[in-house]
C-alpha cells in the first residue's frame, strides 16, 4: 500500500523552539512534510482552512490565545485533526484537559527525538486506518472542498487579471478580501513566480506538487504577516507557476518599505525548498476596485528579468517608468542609422545594435520599460525610411503590435539583437525586389511561387520568408489581397493542379498526391472528395469519358 505523505503544522511563540521541532521532524525520515509554522493559537486558526494539515503539534502557553482555547476552536471546526501538545513541568494540568480535544500525545519540553518520531508514528498510524475505513460520503466532502478552492482560486485570478466587474463583485465576497477591503484603505499586489521543478524534489513525491506550493505559501505567509501587515495569498488559476499576494494597509504601501520582506521571502524559498523565485511588486492603490492596475505593473516589473535575471525583487519605480517614456536614440544615431540603411549597410546597423543592446543590459538602471522604448523607436524608424521606399512598410516589418508582441514573448535579452537585424536584413532583402518589380508584381510573384512549390510543405512562414514579408503581418492581410485565407487557398490550389494530373492516366493516385503536397493518398482522396464530391477515381474516370466525347464530336 502506497504510504500518505502527512502534512504537519507547527504552533509556538518560541522561534528557536520551532526550528528546533523542524529539525528532528526532518531527520526522523518519516513520510511528512512541514506545510505552516505559526507564532500564536490566532493565525494559526485562521491558516487550518487555508493549509488543511493532518496533525499539529502545538504549545500550551502562547500570547493572543494560548495553546488550550486553540485547541478547543481547532477540534470544533477540525473534529478528526490530530493533535501533539508540548508543554512545561508546570503545565501537566493544562496537558490532562488537552485530552478532551483529541489530544493522542504530549510531550515535555525540551522535546526527545526519539519520543517525537514514536508520537508521529502512532498518530499517523491512526490517521491512515481512519482514511481506509472513511466512508465514501467522507471521501465525497474533501473532494467538494478541494474543488470549493479550486473555485475560488479562478474567481480571485480573474479579479486580479480582468478586474472586470462581475468578477470583482464576486471576488469581494471573499471572506478574507472583504476583510481587507474594510479596514485598509490602500493596497498593493505582489506576484511571486516559481523557477521550473521537477518532482519529486527533497520529500515531496510525484503526486505531491499541491503540498510543495503550500509550503512556499506558508514561507510567504510567515514573513508578511510577522510585519503586522493584512493580506490575501493564492495560486493564480491561469498562470499556475505564480502566486498573487494582495497586502492592505492604512497608508500608501512604499514598495522600497517591502523589499527586505519580500528578500527574505526569496532566501526562505532558496533555504528551505532549495528552490528559485522572481518576485514583481507594483505600486499602491487607494481601491481595491483598482487592484489590477498595481498587478500589471507588478507583472512588467517581472519583465526586467529579460535584462538582469531570475531570483530577485523587482520594485516598480515610477519615475523609471516615466524615464521609458523619454527618447533612447539619439537624433546622431538616427541619422546613422538612416545613412545604413539608404547603404543597404547590414553590417553597419547590426554592430550598432549588438552594442547599444548589450550597453543597455550592463546597467542596473536600465528597465524593460526603456528596452520596450527602444524597440518601439527603432520601429518607428525603420518605418519612417520605408516610407519614402514603399507605400506598405507594414509588409515588411508589421505594425506595432507585432514588435511588441515578439518582445514580450522572448525570454532573454541577447535575444533582442537576432530578432531586430534579422529585420533589417529582411528590409534590404525587400526593398532589392521592389526595386525590381512593382508591389502588385510581388503579389503575382507569391502566387507564381505558390504554384510552383505546391509539392513542398508550404506555410505562412515559408512564404513570407521568401519575400522578406512580416510574418504576422502577411497572415492579416494574405486575405485582403486573395481573397481567402493561406490555408484556403492553398488547398484550392493543390486540388486544381491535381485534376490536371489525374488526366494523365499514367500517374497513380499516390503520385498525384505527393506531387501536390499530400505524403498520405488517403487523406488526400478525402480532401479531392471534400472540395469536388469526387473521389480522384471517379474524377480520372470522368475526366476521361468527357475528353472522349469531345474527341468523337
Amino acid at each position: 500500500m502506497e504510504v500518505l505523505l502527512m502534512k504537519i503544522m507547527i504552533v509556538d511563540d518560541e522561534q528557536l523552539m520551532r526550528q528546533g521541532i523542524i529539525k528532528k521532524i526532518e531527520m526522523s525520515g518519516l513520510p511528512v512534510t512541514i506545510i505552516a509554522e505559526v507564532g500564536d493559537g490566532l493565525k494559526a486558526l485562521r491558516m487550518l482552512h487555508e493549509v488543511m494539515p493532518d496533525i499539529v503539534i502545538t504549545d500550551i502557553r502562547m500570547p493572543h490565545m494560548d495553546g488550550l482555547e486553540f485547541l478547543r476552536e481547532a477540534f470544533q471546526l477540525f473534529p478528526e485533526l490530530q493533535f501533539i501538545v508540548i508543554s512545561g513541568f508546570g503545565e501537566f494540568e493544562y496537558a490532562q484537559k488537552a485530552i478532551q480535544y483529541g489530544v493522542m500525545d504530549y510531550l515535555l519540553k525540551p522535546v526527545d527525538k526519539a519520543e517525537l518520531k514514536e508520537s508521529l508514528i502512532r498518530i499517523m498510524d491512526k490517521i491512515e486506518k481512519r482514511i481506509q475505513h472513511s466512508s465514501l460520503g467522507e471521501r465525497f466532502k474533501h473532494l467538494q472542498n478541494r474543488n470549493e478552492e479550486s473555485l475560488r482560486e479562478q474567481m480571485l485570478s480573474k479579479f486580479i487579471q480582468y478586474g472586470a466587474n462581475n468578477e470583482q463583485s464576486s471576488a469581494l465576497r471573499d471572506e478574507w478580501l472583504h476583510t481587507i477591503k474594510l479596514s485598509c484603505s490602500n493596497f498593493v499586489a505582489v506576484v511571486f513566480v516559481l523557477d521550473s521543478f521537477k518532482l519529486p524534489h527533497l520529500s515531496f513525491r510525484k503526486q505531491d506538487e499541491k503540498l510543495l506550493w503550500f509550503a512556499v505559501q506558508n514561507i510567504i505567509s510567515i514573513v508578511l504577516e510577522a510585519t503586522g501587515r493584512a493580506g490575501v495569498l493564492f495560486r493564480h488559476a491561469m498562470l499556475e507557476n505564480e502566486l498573487v499576494y494582495v497586502l492592505g494597509g492604512e497608508s500608501p504601501i512604499k514598495a522600497n518599505d517591502l523589499h527586505r520582506e519580500l528578500e527574505e521571502i526569496l532566501g526562505g524559498i532558496k533555504l528551505h525548498l532549495k528552490l528559485g523565485a522572481t518576485i514583481g511588486c507594483g505600486t499602491s492603490v487607494n481601491q481595491m476596485d483598482n487592484i489590477q492596475q498595481s498587478y500589471q505593473q507588478a507583472k512588467l516589473a517581472l519583465r526586467n528579468t529579460i535584462i538582469h535575471g531570475s531570483g530577485r525583487v523587482y520594485l516598480t519605480d515610477k519615475e523609471h517608468v516615466r524615464d521609458g517614456l523619454h527618447s533612447v536614440i539619439s537624433r546622431e544615431d538616427e541619422a546613422l542609422l538612416l545613412g545604413c540603411l539608404s547603404e543597404c549597410n547590414v553590417g553597419a546597423i547590426a554592430h550598432w545594435i549588438e552594442q547599444r543592446v548589450e550597453r543597455f543590459a550592463a546597467s542596473e538602471q536600465f528597465l524593460f520599460t526603456h528596452l520596450e522604448s527602444f524597440c518601439v523607436e527603432f520601429h518607428l524608424l525603420l518605418r519612417k525610411y520605408l516610407l519614402t521606399q514603399t507605400s506598405i512598410p507594414e509588409w515588411i516589418i508589421g505594425d506595432l503590435d507585432d514588435t511588441l508582441t515578439w518582445l514580450h514573448g522572448l525570454k532573454n535579452w541577447r535575444e533582442i539583437s537576432a530578432q531586430l537585424i534579422e529585420i533589417v536584413e529582411n528590409i534590404i532583402g525587400h526593398l532589392y525586389k521592389l526595386r525590381h518589380s512593382s508591389e502588385y508584381s510581388l503579389i503575382d510573384d507569391v502566387k507564381l511561387y505558390i504554384e510552383h512549390s505546391l509539392h513542398e510543405p508550404l506555410n505562412l512562414q515559408m512564404i513570407a520568408k521568401q519575400f522578406f514579408f512580416n510574418p504576422s503581418y502577411f497572415s492579416r492581410r494574405f486575405k485582403e489581397w486573395f481573397g481567402e485565407s493561406l490555408v484556403n487557398y492553398l488547398t484550392a490550389a493543390r486540388i486544381h493542379k491535381s485534376e490536371q494530373l489525374l488526366e494523365d492516366p499514367k500517374l497513380k493516385i499516390q503520385q498525384v498526391a505527393e506531387l501536390v503536397g499530400f505524403n498520405d493518398a488517403a487523406y488526400f482522396s478525402s480532401v479531392f472528395r471534400k472540395s469536388t464530391g469526387l473521389t480522384p477515381n471517379q474524377f480520372r474516370i470522368s475526366a476521361a469519358s468527357a475528353n472522349k466525347s469531345l474527341s468523337e464530336s
